[in-house]
């Protein structure tokens, strides 16, 4: 099972309705996504459902994704921005290659538990994306880290 992993990108300091659940995609956030989706795309590995955090920006993250890959079914779950990892992962076991879009510190987190690393090992950058391997849900061995892709690499 391959479990990609995707940070939104740049978004609003704050949103005019001051909640941080309302915070926008900025244009230079748009940009930044669209350069990574790119680059993703260019590896060939497509998601087999989309499953991101109901947060404006996360939703707008999940959206461009779709909006590459046309029958990829996407799903809005509340566990990823509460940081739930059991409830995380047992989100992704049905599926064979689900796509994480989500917030720091739960994705870096959640990286690293799957990694068998100390927590604060992968921190990731806005735009960042992971592609993992692990055998099975719940991991009983370390994920293997097949692709690795800071927003930087893009510039």
């Amino acid at each position: 099972m391959r479990i990609g992993i995707l940070r939104h990108a740049s978004a609003e300091d704050h949103a005019p309705t001051g909640a941080d659940y309302d915070r926008r995609l900025t244009r230079e956030g748009e940009l930044e996504l669209a350069h990574q989706l790119d680059l993703i795309q260019s590896f060939g590995w497509i998601p087999s459902i989309i499953l991101y955090s109901p947060l404006v920006r996360t939703t707008q993250t999940a959206r461009a994704v779709a909006a590459r890959l046309p029958g990829v079914p996407m799903e809005a779950t509340d566990v990823i921005p509460l940081g739930l990892f059991e409830e995380i992962l047992q989100a992704c076991e049905p599926h064979r290659a689900p796509l994480i879009v989500g917030h720091e510190p739960t994705l870096g987190r959640l990286v690293a538990r799957l990694l068998h690393a100390p927590p604060s090992a992968t921190p990731f950058e806005k735009a960042g994306f992971a592609l993992l391997e692990v055998d099975r849900i719940p991991a009983f061995r370390p994920a293997r880290m097949v692709l690795f892709l800071p927003p930087r690499q893009m510039r």
